[in-house]
């Protein structure tokens, strides 16, 4: 469970950046980055929660059904909100919302970068010592 949590940090991190980066650029689209990262790091850190427990197909299911449907609310909100302004402005908010919604995505694609990968080793083989210490009692 220490690889999610840190894959949520480099999330949450990510998230900070590129609301910041928007705010700064294109200020008129932050909203939508913020939007698109708490709706992505809200929906992570449920699937973290919900993994914890013991396995329920029903609670999983239930739960990924909640997920896309946040999805779903948060895409048609940016729709009816950005309606009037026409397209190419409909298509600048997607693109800062799909931004958000790949925070989750970047922060696993950092993570299995080498940097990381030499810390994980190092907290598998502490696992392993611990399972075989385990073994021979």
């Amino acid at each position: 469970m220490k690889d999610v949590s840190v894959i949520n940090l480099i999330a949450l991190g990510y998230a900070v950046l590129l609301a910041l980066v928007s705010l700064i650029f294109f200020r008129e689209y932050a909203v939508w980055a913020v939007l698109g990262s708490a709706t992505v790091l809200f929906n992570h850190s449920q699937t973290i929660r919900l993994t914890k427990e013991k396995f329920n197909a029903r609670k999983i299911g239930t739960h990924l059904v909640i997920r896309f449907v946040m999805y779903l609310v948060v895409i048609a909100f940016a729709y009816f909100d950005q309606q009037a302004n026409g397209t190419s402005e409909l298509i600048r908010v997607y693109i800062f919302l799909l931004l958000g919604f790949f925070s989750v995505k970047v922060g696993i694609f950092i993570y299995a970068t080498p940097f990381f990968k030499s810390h994980r080793l190092k907290d598998d083989i502490d696992i392993i010592a611990i399972k075989e210490d385990d073994m021979d009692v």
